[in-house]
């Protein structure tokens, strides 16, 4: 009779603090947005309500058309992409044994056993199937946007059919679609913090705060931050 599996407290450790970071760090950058605080992601929701409200000074919306068209295709190759990951990950499971066998010829590399092993194979899948899932959301709610700005009136007939409530609607929902794409984007870095784990707990703790550092920099200190700002 097999006994029952006991994750190692170091693991465990680790794993709490990989989801502690990330979770803390998801509820600081949203409420960072809400209170309007200058983040990169703030700063371009800015830039798509200025978009949206120069929609009503002209007729033609073909270029606005072709900036949501590239807006999906670029969530459409990320959302493909992470289905190639997921598969290539659940793979993994059968190979514990192998990785093992090679990790012996690595100094300072963790002897993981099976159990462990398939629990951090799931972890890193469940990092992909959450990334997938907020790009197919964006991707619905960018092919909205397409909509939206096909039901937007004619520059001379705006004031009658409440244009300006149209396009700021418009801006809402990119934003929001904007927000779950960077979430998804942001699912990629921990899931690359993720792989460390396998080589061993107290890399895979490291690795996750270099990956928040990185990412609050960029979101908060970067040059383009300060372009846009």
């Amino acid at each position: 009779m097999h006994e029952p599996f006991a994750i190692p407290l170091l693991d465990a450790a680790a794993l709490l603090w990989f989801i502690g970071c990330w979770a803390g760090y998801v509820v600081y950058t949203k409420r960072c947005n809400l209170k309007k605080r200058r983040g990169l992601l703030a700063a371009m929701n800015q830039v798509r309500e200025q978009w949206a409200g120069t929609i009503l000074q002209r007729e033609n919306r073909i270029v606005d058309s072709q900036v949501i068209n590239g807006l999906v295709r670029k969530e459409s190759f990320f959302a493909s992409t992470t289905l190639l990951l997921l598969a290539s990950v659940v793979a993994l499971l059968g190979m514990g044994d192998q990785v093992n066998a090679l990790f012996r010829e690595i100094p300072y590399a963790q002897q993981t056993p099976l159990a462990l092993w398939e629990l951090k194979v799931a972890v890193l899948a469940l990092t992909f199937i959450y990334s997938f899932f907020k790009f197919t959301w964006s991707i619905r709610q960018h092919s909205y946007c397409a909509i939206l700005l096909a039901a937007i009136p004619l520059p001379t007939h705006a004031a009658e059919r409440n244009g300006e409530k149209q396009v700021r609607r418009l801006a809402r929902l990119s934003n929001l679609a904007a927000r779950h794409f960077n979430d998804g984007m942001r699912a990629y870095y921990f899931a690359l913090a993720e792989l460390s784990w396998f080589f061993h707990p107290w890399a895979f703790i490291v690795c996750t705060a270099w990956v928040v550092m990185v990412l609050y920099r960029r979101e908060f200190h970067s040059k383009a931050l300060e372009i846009l700002s």
